[in-house]
């Protein structure tokens, strides 16, 4: 039996939509929703245009956007483009 790659990731995924601000190492900023997040990671939706801000490989800054207070920045990789989005994964 094949597993897909879906079935090979570490942390299960929890549907969750919630907006993110995500800044570039060259300090473009830009604004998604998430799809999903897990213990590692989170799945953005994003547009081609956006998606082409986001080279795999590249180093992202997070932050939860709309809580009463300002929430952690997490660095974040993007790990892989879909048709409708990236995935990040977190960097320790």
């Amino acid at each position: 039996m094949v597993m897909s790659n879906s079935d090979q990731r570490a942390h299960e995924r929890t549907p969750f939509q919630v907006r993110m601000r995500l800044t570039t190492r060259d300090g473009e900023q830009l604004e998604a929703t998430t799809w999903n997040i897990s213990e590692g990671g989170a799945f953005i939706e994003l547009d081609a245009e956006q998606k082409q801000m986001l080279s795999i490989g590249s180093l992202v800054v997070s932050q939860v956007q709309g809580l009463p207070m300002p929430a952690p920045e997490v660095q974040m990789r993007v790990v892989r483009h879909s048709p409708n989005g990236v995935g990040l994964r977190i960097v320790d």
